[in-house]
């Protein structure tokens, strides 16, 4: 990362970046190259090799081999060595291949014999090189990331100043930095990560992953489909030692974000509130965006419930979105128990609790004779779990926990969850295809629920968008729910 430089006739801006030599690699790593290929104890070994990358399909290599190869191969193409980790040699650079990248493989009945395989991941230098180093990620994207939502920083790249394009980034006792870059001339995208001191490469990919998550889950857009990890070296400028490319599955897209810092001022104005800007900020500071990436990073289960929200997001049939919503808050208030089973027994005192427990199982043995052994076993699982809350009180309770308040409305929206994960729905069979308004409701609602949760659990004070509220303002004429949540 470079000073900013001091010049009267440009903007000021916090930090400068140079990304010309991570794309000129990016286009390096994809061109078409021949080398030779290291791999003991297989057909393809000391064979003439070359790569290419296809759009958005991940890296086309080609193996051509002389000589007989015996029938059992034909029949077992994982015999000539594709799944194994491959070296292809290029002037003493070596290139490889993880084990297990190959997807796709084709095998001519030519001479020489092309072995074709399409792989999902293609390094310039092998992973031990990554490690312990100062690393970037790259990704090309679809669309410019949006930034409006979190308290910035502004950037310098290539001439041009960015006023809302870096995000400071703190956890797991590493400092990284998400940015972005627009290419005018070439009309491209990036959003890249760049951690400000030596990661290993397991421990980048990791974090990166969980800001990527995070990310995806405040802006309502995840960006995937293909990453470039570097290393970088700053010298006199930003050089690209290293490039690995990975597949990754397609981005979700959705702009189903959590905050609106535009429409929220505007609403507070509508509602002569506005000083409430002063204790509730509109956009989401550093620490509460690293907190929520380090809480993603270190706890799978979360990170398992922003990915159905983000996959919810983007499912088109409502019953279905409806349903996933309902996983991912099934699986939020599950764990957010979990921690907190002792808050939540309807009995604190344990010692209590246990002479309860005594008391019943004393009852259950005078009359065991009398009772079947399957019954005698659902009871007295019954009895040992007694001091549990119900189920439908496993679901409310973690928002009386983070004093998290609950309309009507919402409390009805809670307990219909139940029936889509059942696959079924509040209404009949008859009702539904007149229903398409009310499920809609009803999905903006768990997933306003879902929200409220995370960013709760990740120590969030402030407002987030009432997607339930939107709609009821689209699409109703009685509109009972607010637009926004105060948490």
């Amino acid at each position: 990362m470079k000073e900013p430089k001091k010049n009267k006739f440009q903007p000021k801006f916090h930090f400068e970046k140079e990304v010309f030599s991570s794309i000129d690699a990016i286009k390096s790593l994809k061109e078409e190259t021949a080398y030779k290929t290291i791999l003991d104890g297989f057909p393809i070994d000391q064979s003439i090799a070359t790569s290419i990358k296809n759009a958005n399909e991940g890296f086309t290599v080609k193996f051509f081999i002389d000589g007989v190869i015996e029938g059992n191969f034909m029949s077992d193409f994982d015999k000539f060595g594709i799944k194994e980790k491959m070296i292809l040699d290029r002037n003493g650079s070596r290139h490889s291949i993880n084990k297990n990248s190959t997807k796709e493989v084709t095998v001519t009945l030519s001479t020489p014999k092309v072995v074709t395989i399409k792989v999902d991941n293609f390094q310039d230098h092998e992973d031990v090189f990554f490690d312990h180093k100062t690393l970037r990620l790259v990704i090309p994207t679809s669309i410019e990331p949006d930034f409006d939502d979190f308290i910035c920083k502004s950037i310098h790249i290539s001439g041009t100043t960015t006023f809302c394009g870096l995000i400071e980034v703190k956890f797991n006792n590493k400092k990284y930095h998400l940015f972005k870059h627009k290419n005018d001339d070439t009309k491209s995208t990036f959003l890249i990560i760049d951690c400000l001191e030596n990661n290993s490469f397991e421990e980048f990919k990791k974090n990166t992953s969980a800001i990527l998550l995070a990310f995806g889950f405040i802006s309502g857009n995840l960006f995937q489909d293909e990453y470039y990890y570097q290393v970088i070296k700053e010298d006199y400028s930003t050089l690209t030692e290293a490039t690995a490319y990975i597949k990754k599955e397609p981005s979700i897209i959705t702009n189903a974000g959590l905050l609106s810092p535009f429409e929220f001022e505007q609403y507070l104005e509508h509602f002569k509130k506005k000083e409430l800007l002063t204790k509730i900020s509109s956009r989401l500071d550093s620490n509460s965006f690293s907190k929520i990436c380090e809480l993603a990073s270190n706890n799978l289960t979360l990170a398992r419930s922003i990915r159905l929200i983000l996959e919810g997001n983007q499912t088109k049939l409502l019953l279905l979105r409806a349903g996933i919503y309902s996983i991912a808050l099934e699986t939020l208030t599950s764990f957010i128990y979990e921690e907190n089973k002792s808050k939540l027994k309807p009995i604190t005192d344990n010692k209590i609790s246990q002479k309860i427990i005594s008391k019943f199982k004393e009852i259950l043995n005078e009359y065991e004779c009398f009772i079947s052994d399957y019954g005698n076993e659902i009871l007295k699982s019954k009895i040992d779990n007694i001091n549990s809350p119900t189920n439908s009180k496993k679901l409310s309770k973690p928002f009386e926990l983070y004093n998290i308040p609950l309309s009507k409305s919402e409390l009805k929206v809670l307990n219909y969850r139940n029936k889509f994960l059942h696959g079924t729905s509040p209404f009949s069979e008859e009702e539904l295809n007149n229903k398409d308004n009310e499920i809609a409701y009803i999905s903006k609602k768990l997933l306003t629920l879902c929200n409220c949760l995370i960013l709760k659990y990740c120590g969030y004070s402030g407002y987030l968008i009432d997607y339930g509220g939107y709609h009821q303002f689209k699409w109703e004429e009685k509109v009972t729910e607010h637009l926004f949540k105060i948490i």
